[in-house]
């Protein structure tokens, strides 16, 4: 279930407001430092939702700067890739010596495990994305270094990513968790493929045995609730051969059926946490999730998770 928080100034006193949007922001995003100006009050804005694979926030508010500093990156616990939409006015982002302008409709990206610099002008307005490191980097290897990249929202693709970014984000809070899951992905998907068209020759996106197993986990996320959803279907869907196909997912260490299998008793684990599903059974559940073995559904569900469905379900109710 996605979790929703609020930060404002509106109720803090002028002479502190600077002390709480900096622990508001680092809270939220990851630690930085914060400066700005004093010549006028300071304001703004943050409201962030946290999904399961991406953490969505909007902000705004007056002129200042924020810097993710070598000791911020020390005390970090996780790597993420941030991705900045501009909505209003300008952010100059600066990392790895590349400084860009971004401007409304454009958008930047920086990586929390090296230091970086957002100058953000007056009335400044953002949607800003939080990722996975590693689930861009299956995407595209090249963004590990592609910090301080800017994706130009007049172009057409970056119109494509930008809309479509806005679009999904909309409709993540109302999405059952298979779907907003599903949509997570491609949204992430998206940014791929906008941050390779921006750097051209440069950045590449992954492999062909990468796209191969995209578009194979793709698939059988869209078809998860089919029992009958089985490696020959996902292999005809890549256009490969079942051994050609399973020889790619076996230099990732995986397999089609494991990979069929882990999605399933992903997406079950997903519906056990979430209160919106508390009215179906368990069993209800593992059935529409493709499981059409509910002894095997438990024995495999118990072998990942350490613990039995209804444990598992027990635990997360707290």
């Amino acid at each position: 279930m996605a979790e929703t928080a609020s930060y404002s100034t509106s109720s803090v006193a002028a002479r502190d407001r600077i002390a709480y949007w900096s622990e508001a922001v680092c809270d939220t995003f990851v630690q930085l430092g914060c400066d700005a100006p004093r010549t006028a009050p300071f304001s703004g804005s943050l409201r962030t939702t946290r999904h399961s694979s991406l953490t969505l926030s909007e902000v705004d508010g007056a002129s200042h700067s924020v810097a993710r500093r070598k000791r911020d990156i020390l005390r970090a616990d996780g790597e993420y890739f941030l991705l900045s939409l501009q909505c209003e006015n300008t952010c100059a982002l600066t990392q790895f010596d590349n400084r860009v302008l971004l401007k409304p409709g454009d958008m930047g990206l920086y990586d929390s495990a090296h230091p970086y610099l957002l100058e953000l002008s007056q009335g400044f307005s953002q949607t800003v994305l939080q990722l996975p490191k590693q689930r861009l980097l299956e995407r595209l290897p090249m963004a590990r270094m592609m910090g301080g990249t800017r994706i130009d929202g007049q172009s057409a693709l970056g119109r494509l990513v930008r809309e479509n970014t806005l679009a999904i984000s909309g409709h993540l809070a109302s999405s059952d968790g298979a779907v907003a899951a599903l949509l997570q992905e491609t949204l992430i998907d998206l940014i791929a493929t906008g941050l390779a068209a921006s750097r051209g020759a440069e950045a590449e996106l992954a492999l062909p045995q990468q796209h191969a197993i995209m578009r194979a986990r793709a698939f059988i996320a869209e078809n998860i609730g089919d029992p009958d959803l089985d490696r020959t279907r996902v292999a005809a869907e890549v256009g490969l051969s079942v051994r050609r196909l399973n020889s790619i997912f076996a230099e990732a260490g995986s397999s089609i059926a494991e990979e069929i299998r882990r999605k399933r008793l992903d997406t079950v684990a997903a519906a056990l946490r979430d209160p919106r599903f508390a009215s179906l059974s368990i069993s209800e559940i593992a059935m529409q999730c493709g499981f059409n073995n509910l002894q095997h559904f438990s024995t495999v569900f118990r072998g990942a998770y350490g613990v039995s469905p209804r444990a598992f379900r027990k635990r997360a109710e707290g």
